[in-house]
Formats: structure tokens, C-alpha cells, sequence
């Protein structure tokens, strides 16, 4: 026979395991810092130098788009995992929709800018 207060106590530690889980909010927030220091870090231009460069020009390198495509998809990850709680205010989803489109751009840049630098690798200027 099971006692009576079993099954009152096992809701209760449910309700308690269920409120110690991850926060939709919290884990957003954790997307917007990973974003945030993307954009402070590789996503960040850096000013090209040297001799015939206008000025105003950036450096774009593989890797260096690469570290950014890096942590925009570990950002959308973060975004995903907050959709799944149930998050779906429109500031969310617009940054969400926002990241994926960065993203699709990221990797299409990466993508020019590989073959590019293989073609320099290939065919040096003289």
C-alpha cells in the first residue's frame, strides 16, 4: 500500500525541479551577451593599412569572418534553446530572425573570401 503523503511529495519535488530549470529570459540574455562580445571582438571591422589602401577600407581575413560565424551560431543556439522554453515576444524573434540572416551572410562571406585568399595563394601578384 503507498502511503498517502507519497504522491503529495512527489508533486512537490516536481514543482521545485521545474523552477530550478533554465529560464527562457535568462538563456536569451546569455544569446545577447555571446552577441554582444562577438560584436565588440571578430565581428568588430578593423581598418585596413598600407600603401595604396583608401582610407576607410577594412581588413577582412577567412579566419577573422570565421570566429564571427563562430559565435553567431553559438548566439542563435542560445536563441534556439530560449524558442523551445516558449519564448516568443517579437524582440525576440526579431533578434533571432536578425542572427540567422547574419548568419546566411556570414557564411557566404566566408565562402568569397576563402576562395579569394586561395586564389592569391595560387596565383601570387607579381
Amino acid at each position: 500500500m503507498v502511503p498517502r503523503s507519497l504522491p503529495c511529495a512527489l508533486f512537490a519535488l516536481a514543482v521545485l525541479a521545474s523552477g530550478c530549470g533554465e529560464n527562457r529570459r535568462d538563456v536569451f540574455m546569455a544569446g545577447l551577451e555571446i552577441e554582444g562580445a562577438a560584436e565588440r571582438g571578430p565581428c568588430k571591422l578593423q581598418p585596413a593599412a598600407g600603401p595604396g589602401v583608401p582610407q576607410g577600407a577594412s581588413a577582412l581575413s577567412g579566419d577573422t569572418i570565421a570566429d564571427c560565424l563562430q559565435q553567431t551560431e553559438a548566439a542563435l543556439a542560445k536563441y534556439k534553446r530560449a524558442a523551445e522554453l516558449g519564448l516568443s515576444d517579437p524582440d525576440f524573434v526579431s533578434t533571432y530572425d536578425r542572427a540567422k540572416e547574419r548568419k546566411a551572410r556570414l557564411e557566404s562571406m566566408l565562402k568569397m573570401v576563402r576562395q579569394m585568399e586561395n586564389d592569391q595563394v595560387l596565383h601570387p601578384a607579381k
